[in-house]
């Protein structure tokens, strides 16, 4: 019993190496969701490159193959929506009022980009419905690729879409706050770390993640090791039952892991399809940053919110680096991560009911 687990350990071993390469590289680099896109980046080209014809290639495919095992995907997908669910404050609940201009737009918002997203991926890049619906979704890039793959959606190209997403997003609207505007954005968020942290903390952050499994599991839901954790992990935290966050350390190696996985899904895709996808990428994520922009200059002042609150707000990069955004332009930190762990809980709760209204089904379903 022993060996065949070891085997698939160390089976794991050349993508995790590769992954952690890339994701350490990618944060010295200061890059947005460094050891995820570093890692999804270096192990997709090491893919590509053993996967293409000569002896160099077929060296590499017997001697380093690169694979990550489903479980080990899955373990680290409840990280993930633990640490989803974290972001939620009990103080939160008492300020729904102030905020509703904002969930109103938002709501507005999500279903005209993902339209005008999916008309793009659908009528000009020929997708299939479901992997053009989730490309289109301003959603986190591991959960619409949890869920889109879940739904029978092409993985490799959903999550170029979203990788090309986050970049674009991070390359625009908050590098103007960086460059133009004169603030400093630290390249990582504080928490306590793994030593640091209190033994019965993370003992209930772990509690979250079996809980919200098994709930979720037994209850029939989607993507139920993402949805289940972070709703248990939600309700805890609103509840003020804890304040923590799953320590840096281990959200790193679930990003690794994450993407190491997503970058193995790159073998066998020809480079020409790679261009093709990400140009239709980039003019999706152009599309969502000029709605926010059109959107930020026109509902401010209406709804009475800060240009900087709206802009980062409705601006479709990640969570993570919204929030250190925030921190760096005095923004209330509290508004513009509740409004992105919205944006993604939505996108994550509503996808799949829209797919049953549609009446399509999960493959294999």
């Amino acid at each position: 019993m022993a060996g065949p687990l070891l085997r698939q350990a160390a089976g794991n071993l050349p993508a995790l190496l590769i992954g952690t390469l890339g994701g350490f590289i990618f944060f010295l680099l200061h890059m947005p969701l460094a050891w995820m896109l570093g890692s999804m980046v270096f192990v997709a080209a090491f893919a590509l490159m053993s996967d293409s014809g000569g002896q160099t290639g077929r060296i590499l495919r017997h001697s380093l193959p690169v694979k990550i095992e489903g479980r080990l995907r899955e373990l680290m997908v409840t990280v993930i929506g633990v640490l989803l669910g974290s972001a939620f404050r009990p103080a939160m609940l008492d300020r729904l009022v102030e905020w509703a201009g904002l969930v109103a737009l938002l709501l507005a918002y999500i279903p005209f980009v993902t339209l005008l997203g999916y008309l793009l991926f659908r009528k000009v890049g020929k997708f299939d419905p479901v992997t053009s619906f989730f490309s289109a979704t301003p959603g986190g890039l591991q959960e619409m690729t949890v869920i889109g793959e879940h739904y029978g959606g092409d993985a490799r190209h959903i999550v170029l879409t979203h990788a090309i997403r986050i970049f674009v997003a991070v390359m625009t609207i908050p590098v103007y706050f960086r460059y133009i505007a004169g603030y400093h954005v630290p390249s990582m968020a504080p928490g306590l770390h793994v030593t640091q942290m209190p033994l019965h903390e993370l003992a209930l952050l772990a509690g979250c993640g079996v809980v919200g499994w098994i709930g979720a599991h037994f209850l029939r839901m989607p993507a139920s090791r993402l949805i289940g954790p972070m709703v248990v992990s939600a309700a805890v935290h609103l509840a003020g039952f804890s304040e923590a966050k799953p320590p840096p350390e281990i959200v790193a190696i679930a990003q690794v892991v994450m993407g190491a996985a997503l970058g193995t899904r790159f073998a066998g895709t020809p480079l020409i399809e790679i261009r093709r996808i990400a140009g239709l990428s980039v003019v999706s994520a152009l599309i969502m940053v000029g709605c926010t922009v059109a959107c930020t200059f026109a509902f401010a002042g209406l709804i009475g919110t800060r240009f900087e609150t709206l802009a980062l707000t409705l601006s479709p990069g990640g969570l993570a680096e919204m929030s250190l955004i925030a921190l760096a332009l005095g923004v209330d930190v509290a508004i513009i991560s509740t409004m992105h762990v919205l944006r993604i809980a939505i996108v994550v709760l509503l996808a799949p009911l829209t797919f049953r209204l549609l009446g399509l089904r999960p493959k294999g379903g």
